[in-house]
């Protein structure tokens, strides 16, 4: 399973003037970054990935190819690409 799977919104704030994305630790999850957005909301939208093999998604296999690991989480991240609207 591929895009939104991927993707953690924890705090999606529509004010928010930023974006930054987090890639959990070895063995980590998408959970770690929760606390990050919440004390960043509402200035910065918070992404997390959440990799196959953890957490809610522990049922799926890992991806055991970094290279194939990096090039799914890129492709996860493409409907975030877009700016954000400007305030001017």
């Amino acid at each position: 399973m591929d895009g939104p799977a991927w993707i953690r919104r924890f705090q999606p704030p529509p004010e928010a003037e930023v974006r930054l994305i987090c890639f959990p630790h070895a063995g980590g999850s998408a959970s770690f970054f929760f606390s990050v957005s919440r004390g960043l909301a509402p200035r910065a939208e918070v992404l997390a990935m959440q990799y196959p093999g953890r957490q809610d998604r522990r049922s799926e296999p890992n991806v055991p190819d970094m290279t194939q690991l990096a090039n799914k989480a890129a492709d996860s991240l493409v409907p975030f690409t877009e700016p954000f609207p400007s305030s001017l």
